[in-house]
C-alpha cells in the first residue's frame, strides 16, 4: 500500500502541483506516450493497486457481487465496500462512460472488420 507523507503542502501548492500532473497525462495521452508517465513515476504497486481499481468498478458496474469480485480481484472486502458506496454515488459515472464510449468504438470497428474465415465472414461488412 502507497505511504504519504506526514508533512502535509500548502492547499494552494498542492492545488498548483495537482493542475499541473494533470496537464501533463493529459499531454502524453494525446502523444501517445502514456506509459512514460505510469512506468516512469508510479511503482509496480501502484499500477497493480491503480488496475485492480479500475477492474473493481468495471466489475461492479457489471453487476458482480462484493464478495465475487474480493476472490476474483484478490483485494480486501472493505477496499470493495468502499469503493462499492462510491460507485453507487456515482462517483464513477463519467469514467464509466468513457470505458463504454471506448467499448462501443470497438464493437462498431469489430462490425466492419470481417472474421478472418468461416461462411458469414462477410455477413455485416456493410452493415452497421
Amino acid at each position: 500500500m502507497p505511504h504519504i507523507s506526514k508533512r502535509l503542502l500548502e492547499k494552494d501548492d498542492f492545488i498548483n502541483i495537482n493542475k499541473q500532473f494533470y496537464k501533463i497525462i493529459g499531454n502524453l495521452v494525446r502523444s501517445g506516450k502514456t506509459r512514460l508517465l505510469f512506468d516512469g513515476i508510479l511503482t509496480k504497486t501502484e499500477r497493480i493497486m491503480l488496475s485492480k481499481r479500475l477492474a473493481i468498478i468495471i466489475l461492479l458496474d457489471k453487476g458482480e457481487s462484493i464478495y465475487a469480485i474480493e476472490k476474483l480481484m484478490k483485494v480486501s472486502p472493505s477496499t470493495v465496500a468502499r469503493m462499492s458506496v462510491l460507485y453507487d454515488i456515482g462517483t464513477y459515472s463519467d469514467l464509466l462512460n468513457e470505458i463504454r464510449l471506448q467499448n462501443k468504438f470497438w464493437n462498431q470497428i469489430s462490425k466492419i472488420i470481417p472474421p478472418r474465415v468461416g461462411r458469414d465472414r462477410f455477413k455485416n461488412f456493410l452493415q452497421f
